[in-house]
């Protein structure tokens, strides 16, 4: 039996006669009869508008004998080219009884049907666009479908509608496995642009509702349907509902059942009606619900009269007389209009991690100090749903900061903790703030249970305050599970810096510091990394109203450099430092140190802290020069405080050193410049400790009486600053330390020889 054909679009034209070069092109290639699978059957014009030129042919079909949709082996095509030029051509199938099947574009008349042909942007194609091209892609369209291919296993759905530029945005959790449908949603309209409308939907938080006047919203979930593009697209509510019939849902009972508890509301009775449908997608019967299509559709009656439509009441001037066994009025409810909407959801914590890439991270996370490298690093990870927040600040937004900070002059004058969680909360749909505080989380005074808590509950302590001590009460005495992480600038802004403790806090962030101290001073590229600004603003008359000229976008790139410093370092057990330096044109180094073991010793009130890279490099040293006693210098700090001594380097022995088999007298040749330079390379932070020296194999560590000789003159040296005494014996198998008046070798063994 032939096949019956539609008609093309447009009157019958001569090839002469088109005027639009692709299609002239096109029927041209099919005229001269050089393709072997396509011949030209005809050419047409349209002249409205937009001038529109059709080109008609009859394209062969590789089918198999088993076939998934009935495709012919033949097929007659019309492909219609707009002067514009702005969009693809148009492609209808114009045999009669062309099946329904995915990838079809939606048209008001359901016949012809619309190929759709291309994923890919026209104007990113159409340089390339070629006659042969496009009869291909036909051919290629016209058998994939008919094996059932063309809708790859690993392709998104096809959506219902297509083509719908007035939006609406509904809560993200509209259709969740987490929360129940909403029965009704209050809708905010903003007026139509060229952009077209958008109506954003959000659920009522009153009992009286508080919406803007003038809609109202039903939500409704139908049962799970085959994907494909529907027929028609449903033009009134009668055409809706008999959609909905056919995807197992009576739209007009599920709306009598809602609107009847709506009597009672003159507000709700006088709005337009947005009925919001949910289809739940499978890719075939009996498969599995892989997502849900929701669309909504705007009437253009009120509730009142659509009451009327259901049957469910009679308006009596302005009150409604409620209907007894009233029933739909078909005809009428083909008269309601509907807007159909494009919808979306508002965005998530869980959708914002996917957009980023990576899986949602609900990590209880407490920050303190949200200066401009916190606020923005902060901000970055709550933008991909990273983390539950605690802000801990105790700062005001001052009108210098807003130069460099996320938040902005509207918030000057405001703590940073407490606007800080405003923005954020705002970033997404759901809030990622769990809480705040206004607080100098070392001086937190009745706020100190609050800060007890947040630390107390946290997975994860981020310092992005860039002040010592707050790190070192992090590091030392917060009582917390909790890993720290640090983040901070160096002074000019160029570099960031960023620590991360273990999984089981072992390497502390105090013992980080120390170990990027010393990456500082062995490190050549590191030589200038704590050198102070060259440039610094005055904001206000005090003398300590300054601040340093570090521009924003350098910032801004070190805060998006943090924010995945910090997810990474999360992600794993292991310590960390990280130092990425950048230029003046922002191109950014990483210098990685991998944190080594802490080696701890207690001397009397005293905890000296150092770590298995400085013990190696002393015991290497001594090794080098055996049979002969060799030694050095000290370097470290002082936590007093605390009472910590932190040994964290050594300036090995100057040339002029005597070293002999029994014997170390350590010259002065160059020290005192090499002190200096480690001081200053350090921010001044590492300082002369004290001396260390080596016994030969078979002496041990045991103290000699020269050794006491030395250690009183180290105190007498030391103690002029104020500082105990720090001295290191390196034996062949122990290491004796010396701190105060107390000595303790790596065996245990204690020698509190008072004034040693």
């Amino acid at each position: 039996m032939a096949d019956t054909y539609l008609p093309s679009p447009g009157q019958p034209a001569a090839l002469a006669a088109l005027t639009i070069p692709k299609a002239r092109q096109l029927a041209e290639h099919l005229k001269a009869e050089t393709h072997p699978w396509a011949r030209l059957v005809e050419t047409t014009r349209t002249q409205d508008t937009d001038d529109v030129n059709t080109v008609v042919f009859d394209v062969d079909v590789e089918v198999s004998q088993e076939r998934i949709n009935d495709i012919h082996d033949v097929e007659r095509v019309a492909v219609s080219f707009r002067a514009s030029d702005a969009n693809w051509p148009q492609v209808l199938a114009l045999r009669a009884d062309f099946p329904f099947v995915p990838h079809l574009f939606l048209r008001e008349d359901e016949f012809p049907r619309s190929l759709c042909l291309y994923e890919d942007s026209y104007a990113e194609q159409k340089m390339r666009w070629t006659a042969i091209s496009i009869i291909e892609r036909v051919r290629e369209w016209l058998r994939d479908t008919a094996a059932g291919t063309l809708h790859a296993g690993d392709q998104p759905l096809e959506p219902i509608f297509l083509g719908l530029r007035a939006v609406l945005i509904l809560p993200h959790d509209t259709f969740s496995v987490d929360a129940a449908v909403p029965p009704r949603l209050n809708i905010v309209r903003f007026e139509p642009g060229e952009c077209g409308e958008v109506f954003v939907a959000a659920r009522p938080t009153t009992a009286s509702g508080d919406r803007e006047a003038g809609f109202i919203a039903i939500t409704l979930l139908c049962p799970p349907i085959v994907h494909g593009a529907i027929r028609v697209v449903p033009k009134s509510l009668l055409e809706l509902h008999r959609f909905s019939v056919q995807a197992g849902l009576d739209l007009f009972d599920e709306l009598r059942q809602h609107m009847r508890e709506w009597l009672g509301d003159t507000s709700a009775m006088n709005c337009r009606l947005l009925i919001v449908l949910g289809f739940p997608k499978v890719r075939r019967t009996g498969s599995s619900v892989e997502t849900t299509d929701v669309w909504g559709f705007v009437t253009n009656d009120v509730v009142t009269r659509i009451g009327e439509t259901l049957g469910l009441w009679q308006m009596q001037g302005a009150v409604p007389g409620v209907l007894l066994g009233g029933r739909p009025d078909e005809d009428l409810a083909s008269t309601v209009g509907l807007l159909p909407l494009n919808s979306m959801f508002t965005l998530s914590r869980a959708m914002a991690a996917a957009v980023n890439g990576f899986e949602p991270e609900c990590r209880r996370i407490t920050a303190v100090g949200l200066g401009a490298l916190g606020s923005q690093l902060t901000a970055t990870l709550v933008r991909a749903g990273y983390g539950r927040w605690t802000f801990l600040d105790g700062d005001l937004l001052l009108p210098h900061n807003v130069a460099r900070h996320e938040l902005y002059h509207m918030a000057v004058g405001r703590p940073k903790a407490a606007v800080m969680k405003m923005a954020a909360d705002g970033i997404l749909a759901e809030s990622s703030v769990d809480g705040f505080a206004i607080v100098d989380v070392l001086n937190p005074g009745n706020q100190a249970e609050t800060v007890a808590t947040s630390f107390a509950q946290a997975d994860a302590i981020t310092d992005f305050s860039a002040s010592l001590a707050v790190s070192r009460h992090l590091a030392r005495d917060v009582p917390s599970p909790a890993r720290r992480l640090a983040a901070f600038l160096n002074p000019r802004g160029s570099d960031l810096v960023v620590f991360a403790e273990d999984a089981g806090r072992k390497i502390t962030l105090d013992c980080l510091e120390m170990q990027y101290y010393r990456e500082i001073l062995v490190n050549p590229d590191l030589a200038d990394h704590l050198k102070p600004p060259d440039g610094r603003v005055r904001y206000a008359r005090s003398c300590r109203d300054v601040s340093s000229t570090v521009p924003e976008d350098q910032v801004a790139m070190h805060a998006a450099i943090g924010a995945r410093a910090v997810r990474t370092a999360l992600a794993r057990d292991a310590a960390g430092i990280d130092i990425w330096t950048s230029t003046p044109d922002l191109s950014t180094k990483r210098v990685h140190i991998q944190p080594v073991g802490i080696v701890t010793c207690q001397l009397g009130e005293f905890d000296l802290v150092t770590d298995e890279r400085f013990t190696a490099m002393v015991r290497q040293l001594r090794g080098e020069k055996l049979p002969r006693e060799t030694g050095g210098v000290l370097l470290g700090c002082w936590d007093l405080t605390r009472k910590l001594v932190y040994v964290v380097h050594t300036i090995i022995s100057p040339p002029d050193s005597k070293e002999r088999s029994c014997l170390y007298i350590r010259g002065v040749a160059g020290l005192r410049e090499a002190v200096e330079l480690a001081k200053a390379r350090t921010g001044h932070m590492l300082q002369y400790l004290g001396e260390w020296h080596s016994h030969p194999d078979g002496y041990g560590a045991a103290p000699s009486k020269d050794d006491y000789n030395v250690w009183a003159w180290v105190k007498e040296k030391t103690q002029e600053d104020g500082y105990p005494p720090v001295m290191l014996i390196a034996g062949e198998r122990d290491l004796t330390w010396f701190v105060g008046s107390v000595a303790k070798s790596t065996s245990g063994v204690e020698d509190r020889n008072g004034g040693v």
